[in-house]
């Protein structure tokens, strides 16, 4: 049942906010296109709160996609999502220095095209799951030591924030990627945002170009329901450890920059085999219940560089990027998955923010999974379908319309929906949009 205005939360808070910013917008439509926020200062109240320390922030983003072709049907589908938080200095709040505290809360809400027409495992619409409903995306504690080189964080976060990201690729609508790998997040019991897990990470500078990563997150299976919002329970199955380290290139230097990262993740958790019986013969065949393990493990590799920039101190240029990792043989529903893509910031004259964007990329099912799907169809006949792949491919145009207005229309393929081959290869198109507030 959807939400009506009064008991929706983010309809609400979008509303406060256009609200609050027509008076404003009023008095400064001089300055409104250029501005770095729709609301504009405030009449300096924002500034003023910046001082002492409370940085203010929120979005409305929207997410439309129709597809061409392909699918089980032609329709079209919109998803939205509001988020407002604030980021508190405690230097200046409390005398607490490099320490701050990150409180964020978004309210989602809309349909999914993957899920009412195409059939696909990697939705076109990454602001589409994690629960349409109103959540806790982060609150926590943040602080540097010895110089910017020890960096802590203690409290709810989403792990795919700090660990196998790969910024320069949220630039997509396809949820295979959003820094964070789909994939992996499937396979390993981590979250993306705003979905969060109670947990903690350090990060060690050991040298400016080089440091190392390693955090503990509670793995609440329950973190991601639709109806768990603002479940905070330490109630956990087991502990999700990832690890990571990365170099970085052109700190300071003529040099472009660039980072290459290396990561492994272990979950504790208790985890179902997906081919063996608790006798150890083949599920698909026996109808027993599947063995279990007590972790799961995976790993992954990212580089991403920039390979030509217009001038020595230009914005304008091409970046590269690519991402693979494996995971656990014994339980992942992807046994691997891969990455490559890139883009291109500054594409016209007086067009220096505006970035092209292209990847393709694709996830394939664990060999063993399918070989049950075949023991299944074995038993009965045409009950299940076996998953191989799904690739994706996608193009954007990123349009700066104004500091405070993002527009950025894509295109879409998806190959082998469902990784079955079943369903026909979808053509989408798309249009993501951002207002900051």
């Amino acid at each position: 049942m959807r939400h009506s205005f009064c008991t929706n939360p983010g309809l609400l808070l979008g509303g406060a906010l256009w609200l609050c910013a027509l008076p404003v917008m009023a008095q400064q439509a001089s300055s409104w296109l250029t501005r770095p926020t729709l609301t504009g200062n405030w009449g300096g109240t924002r500034s003023t709160l910046q001082d002492k320390g409370i940085t203010l922030r929120a979005h409305w983003t929207t997410e439309s996609a129709g597809n061409l072709s392909g699918g089980h049907r032609q329709t079209a589908r919109y998803t939205q999502q509001l988020d407002a938080g604030a980021d508190f200095d405690l230097d200046k709040l409390w005398g607490v220095p490099n320490a701050k505290i990150q409180f964020t809360v978004t309210e989602r809400d809309g349909r999914s095209l993957s899920n009412d027409a195409l059939g696909n495992q990697f939705s076109v619409q990454e602001l589409y799951g994690a629960g349409q409903n109103f959540r806790l995306a982060e609150l926590n504690w943040q602080q540097d030591f010895f110089d910017h080189r020890l960096f802590m964080q203690l409290g709810w976060s989403p792990v795919g924030d700090d660990f196998a990201r790969l910024p320069a690729f949220c630039s997509f609508q396809n949820g295979i990627i959003c820094g964070h790998a789909n994939a992996m997040t499937t396979n390993s019991g981590a979250h993306n945002y705003p979905t969060a897990q109670w947990g903690g990470r350090v990060k060690w500078h050991a040298t400016p170009n080089f440091y190392v990563a390693v955090g503990a997150y509670l793995d609440n299976e329950k973190a991601g329901n639709k109806d768990q919002g603002f479940n905070l329970s330490l109630k956990h199955r087991g502990v999700l450890v990832p690890l990571e380290l990365g170099w970085t290139t052109g700190r300071g230097s003529g040099e472009l920059p660039g980072i290459l990262k290396l990561g492994a993740y272990y979950n504790t958790a208790g985890t179902p085999d997906v081919h063996t019986d608790v006798n150890g013969q083949p599920a698909g065949l026996t109808g027993a219940n599947f063995m279990h393990h007590n972790g799961r493990s995976g790993g992954y590799v990212i580089a991403d560089r920039m390979v030509y920039r217009e001038g020595p101190n230009s914005s304008r240029g091409l970046t590269l990027g690519l991402m693979a990792g494996v995971g656990d043989k014994a339980t992942a529903r992807f046994r691997d998955f891969w990455l490559l893509g890139g883009h291109y910031q500054g594409t016209f004259p007086g067009r220096d923010n505006d970035v092209i964007s292209f990847m393709v990329a694709s996830g394939r099912t664990n060999p063993r999974l399918s070989r049950y799907q075949r023991d299944r169809n074995r038993v009965a006949p045409g009950s299940v379908g076996i998953q191989t792949y799904e690739t994706i491919a996608e193009i954007d145009y990123g349009a700066k319309i104004t500091p405070w207005l993002t527009l950025r229309p894509n295109l879409q393929y998806v190959f082998r929906p469902g990784g079955t081959g079943n369903i026909p290869d979808a053509s989408v198109i798309g249009l993501y949009t951002q207002v900051t507030f």
